[in-house]
């Protein structure tokens, strides 16, 4: 009697802990396969959001962590903000997607190649170092480094902006800059 009560009370009670741990073992990886199509579906949204959040993100960090700053600074946290929405999310996917997959139709399927392949494949290889020549040599010094400095100064300063100042902070600070690039 009592004792196959209380076992019967167990069994409903383990097989409904079951029933609920199955299910939301199956609405989290609804959830994350959901979640984890949204960059094949929306890249360029994804982008533009990852970008915005890491450059925000890395702001607050540095501001709190490295520089101790009792307060963050939010009108420069907004200028980084800014510049990974529009520029890291938005020129950079327009730049290394479309324009460089026209340029290197074949970067793809270079790097899926296995090193061995890789290391054979000249034409591959002489892509590669047109597709690093570009982005450091000619992205980086023309649009990418004058575009952050006048985004930074556009939101540091939005009431009088001064962008030939931002650009010429940006000459004064160039060779610092792209020497960056490579460490």
């Amino acid at each position: 009697g009592t004792a196959h009560v209380k076992y019967s009370n167990q069994h409903n009670l383990n097989t409904s802990l079951a029933r609920s741990n199955w299910d939301t073992i199956m609405l989290a990886s609804t959830a994350w396969r959901q979640l984890s199509a949204i960059p094949t579906k929306h890249p360029l949204a994804f982008g533009v959001g990852i970008s915005t959040f890491k450059t925000m993100f890395s702001d607050a960090v540095v501001q709190k962590v490295v520089e101790q700053k009792e307060e963050l600074d939010w009108k420069r946290n907004l200028a980084f903000g800014a510049f990974g929405c529009f520029y890291l999310g938005g020129v950079q996917y327009a730049l290394y997607v479309p324009f460089f997959g026209r340029l290197f139709p074949n970067a793809a399927s270079f790097a899926a190649k296995s090193l061995r392949d890789k290391l054979r494949d000249v034409k591959g290889i002489a892509a590669l170092n047109a597709q690093v020549f570009l982005d450091q040599c000619v992205h980086h010094p023309l649009m990418y480094f004058p575009v952050f400095y006048m985004t930074r100064e556009l939101v540091m300063h939005s009431d009088s902006p001064d962008m030939k100042g931002a650009l010429l902070s940006y000459k004064e600070n160039m060779k610092e800059d792209l020497l960056a690039l490579w460490k």
